[in-house]
């Protein structure tokens, strides 16, 4: 696959995806202080910062109506942002400098949930994948395909020599149930988000989980540049209180409580286990602070910098444009100083 077939396949299956979302009937248009936030996928704990803050009622004190809804990807949570249905969604930061830069899409990183990818290479003890090299000539599951783990995967195998054409990509549920694929021959690894790793390594103890590192801002929050500009006030109060939220878990020396809290306001998958979910969020806050508390949901200006050298020196974006010109700060430094 070529950088522009990935990148015309991302923005066009983005496209599909959001307006056969629209045709079902998506939220009403946004009034005064409500705030619409879309997950790339259903809820689970690696989107625990928003769900927490709407369960804990911190945006609430900043007087925002939180309308959270669980997207079906990636690259469909940016484009129902673009299309005006949400004011803010969640991607991959690969993937959304990929739409910024190569298909001009006006969106702009507004925070840094995650400032390493939260996501896993998952395969088994009897035919492990210990580096991307082991990659080519495997079945490669994830769950979009075009989407932010198809990125990233990408640029890892790019990044190591390898062409992404070497390996099979194939859409699978991002749970930890996707590696009886694995057991059962039909793929050599699939990609998974923290919480699928966590709860397939509780479940069995054949799984060998490498992370996906590839130097690019993990998981970023997006909104339309002019409507940032415009209502500075509301995104800043989104972001104070998923900070607080944020937060809190990562400090936290009992999670227990917030567990509870999150299950009682959303329907979050794998909280039956609570051994297994404290672990699973502990894990995803350990990404949110790992540049450091006082860079929590910050932009890093290095990292940036870093990203767009990388993406360029791959050959995935055209041109050399400028980092500073694909994030803001702003919001944040008016929501924490």
């Amino acid at each position: 696959m070529t950088r522009s077939q990935f990148n015309r396949r991302t923005f066009l299956g983005a496209s599909a995806a959001g307006m056969a979302y629209l045709s079902a009937g998506g939220p009403a248009a946004a009034q005064d202080r409500t705030f619409r936030f879309i997950t790339p996928f259903s809820f689970s704990l690696s989107f625990a910062s928003v769900l927490y803050g709407d369960a804990a009622g911190y945006y609430a004190d900043e007087g925002l109506d939180m309308q959270i809804q669980a997207g079906k990807g990636a690259a469909m949570a940016a484009q129902m942002v673009l299309a005006d249905q949400m004011d803010s969604g969640r991607t991959g930061g690969t993937n959304y400098i990929l739409s910024r830069v190569n298909n001009g899409a006006p969106l702009i990183s507004i925070a840094t949930i995650a400032q390493l990818s939260p996501f896993f290479l998952i395969s088994s003890t009897e035919n492990p994948v210990n580096a991307v090299t082991d990659l080519p000539g495997r079945t490669v599951g994830m769950a979009s395909l075009g989407g932010s783990m198809e990125g990233t995967l990408d640029l890892l195998m790019l990044s190591g020599g390898a062409s992404p054409d070497t390996v099979e990509k194939v859409k699978v549920a991002d749970t930890a149930a996707s590696f009886a694929l694995i057991e059962a021959g039909r793929a050599g690894a699939f990609i998974g988000n923290t919480s699928s790793m966590i709860k397939a390594k509780a479940a069995r103890d054949n799984v060998v989980a490498i992370p996906m590192d590839d130097g690019m801002p993990g998981q970023v929050y997006v909104g339309r540049p002019d409507d940032v500009e415009a209502n500075v006030d509301k995104y800043a109060a989104f972001l104070k209180g998923t900070h607080r939220a944020a937060l809190e878990i990562a400090q936290s020396d009992d999670l227990e409580p917030i567990l509870k809290a999150i299950g009682d306001a959303h329907s979050v998958r794998g909280l039956d286990d609570v051994e297994v979910a404290k672990l699973d969020l502990a894990t995803n806050a350990q990404n949110w602070v790992a540049k450091g508390e006082e860079n929590l949901l910050r932009n890093i200006p290095e990292v940036w910098e870093n990203a767009v050298n990388l993406l360029g020196s791959a050959g995935m974006i055209e041109g050399n444009p400028d980092p500073k010109s694909l994030y803001t700060n702003a919001a944040l430094d008016k929501a924490i100083g």
